[in-house]
């Protein structure tokens, strides 16, 4: 078999994105892009809050951390554009401070007010419609007259940092995939030209198999996902068709009887019938 049309064997589904961020000196480096004027930060600053998804439907996100009790930051990456962002950020941002009230022994029923780090939501966006810098909860679901606000910051711009070259990864992956779909071959391509680019080249390189395997599941979901997704369109269209010729059989068999009613009564006129007894015997 030619390495270029192998697959590999799927597996439990995971992200680049997840697993570049499952390395706290990463998550150092995004938070301090994010506030460059912030020097004094070190990774024993950082606290993971990833809400993880341990049952099927269950509430999960890909990267919460919070800096020193001073900040709260959930950052989800995204290949399609989600209009719902907004709202699912405050689905986790509630589930994050739930659980560091939990964390600091603290409750929200109590006599006095709690204390609780700054919130910053972030979107890494690596597709191609165009969005807005910000997203905001009250302009996105009530046309901006809504007492709850939230404000989601896209980043989609690819550039040397963390998330820049991520988002510079995605989009070579992108490419490549157009070119050799769903095989090794395209992993492995993709990798070569985003080192070659510069993209995340320590994680690249210290990580190709994990990287190759996640891609080559990637590729498979997405090409399984177009396949569905064809299937589901033949399938509607054939049963439009069949439901167009259903309806004009229909429509042909109510013709010929109206057809025929109108004949017979006719018959029936110049029999010397009346109009009423014409009505009730044709019905």
């Amino acid at each position: 078999m030619q390495e270029g049309n192998s697959k590999t064997k799927r597996k439990s589904k995971d992200s680049v994105f997840i697993n570049l961020f499952e390395d706290t000196k990463n998550v150092l480096r995004l938070y301090k892009e994010l506030h460059p004027e912030d020097t004094q930060i070190t990774v024993d600053d950082i606290h993971i809050q990833t809400i993880k998804s341990v049952l099927v439907n269950t509430l999960y996100n890909d990267l919460g951390f919070i800096v020193k009790d001073k900040f709260v930051m959930l950052v989800e990456a995204q290949s399609a554009w989600n209009p719902n962002m907004p709202l699912r950020m405050l689905f986790y941002l509630a589930e994050t401070y739930r659980r560091y009230l939990a964390d600091t022994i603290q409750s929200e029923h109590s006599s006095t007010k709690v204390k609780i780090p700054k919130p910053e939501l972030y979107v890494v966006y690596s597709g191609e419609q165009k969005c807005p810098e910000i997203v905001s909860f009250s302009d996105s679901f009530f046309d901006g007259d809504c007492p709850v606000e939230l404000k989601v910051k896209v980043l989609n711009k690819v550039d040397m940092t963390i998330y820049g070259q991520y988002i510079g990864f995605c989009k070579v992956f992108n490419e490549q995939r157009k070119i050799y779909q769903d095989s090794i071959l395209c992993a492995k391509e993709t990798l070569r030209i985003c080192i070659e680019k510069g993209y995340l080249v320590s994680y690249l390189q210290k990580h190709e198999k994990e990287v190759v395997d996640m891609m080559s599941e990637l590729f498979d979901e997405e090409y399984q996902r177009e396949a569905y997704n064809r299937a589901s369109q033949r399938k509607a269209i054939e049963e439009g068709r069949a439901e167009g010729k259903a309806e004009g059989r229909a429509e042909g068999k109510a013709e010929g009887k109206a057809e025929e009613r109108k004949a017979l009564a006719e018959k029936m006129r110049a029999k010397g019938y009346s109009e009423q007894e014409i009505a009730e015997l044709i019905s």
